[in-house]
Formats: structure tokens, sequence, C-alpha cells
């Protein structure tokens, strides 16, 4: 399920408000799932076949319970709220979807 938030692009500045899990690798040995994100203005313009505004890699930690959905899994790990406290994320950009709203 695609995630809603505004983000804005770093490689143009542009708002991109929705937000297509592409792939999701998983690495059992690193214990984390890596995803591929691709960002759109809005759901309107992923449905018309039109170029992501921006699309990064993303890493986050664990790997998905046995019969979850590697892209269920990797979706409400990216909505997930960044933990309290001062600890520096593994990944820079690994809360960039923190509190994203999943949508269908």
């Amino acid at each position: 399920m695609p995630l809603q938030k505004d983000y804005v692009t770093p490689a143009t500045g542009a708002t991109a408000s929705y937000h297509v899990a592409k792939q999701v690798t998983l690495d059992k040995e690193g214990n984390n799932t890596s995803v591929s994100v691709a960002s759109y203005l809005n759901a309107e313009m992923q449905a018309a076949g039109k170029m992501p505004l921006y699309t990064q890699q993303i890493v986050v930690d664990g790997l998905p319970p046995d019969g979850q959905s590697a892209f269920a899994y990797a979706e409400q790990q990216l909505a997930a709220a960044a933990p309290d406290g001062d600890g520096t994320p593994t990944y820079a950009n690994r809360f960039a979807f923190a509190g994203a709203e999943i949508v269908s």
C-alpha cells in the first residue's frame, strides 16, 4: 500500500505526497530490509504512469515475520515514528516517511 505524506525531494525541492515501495530486498545475515521508494507528486500522477519525482533506497532494521508480506512490513516500518532519544539512525534517510499514512 502506498504512503501519503508531504516530502520535499532533495534533487529538485518539489514536494511529493505519494510514495510507493517499488522493490524490497531482504538481507537475512544483516537482519535488515532495503526498500526502493518512488515518490510522486500525487496518486493521480502515479496512476497515469508518470515518472517519479524522486527515487531512493531506505534501509530499515529487521525482517518481516513469517507470513507477512515483505512490502507490507516495509511500508509499516517506513511509516513508523522515529524513536525518542538522541540516537542517530544508522541511515540518514531512515525516518524520511515517519508518520506517513498508509493508503489504499
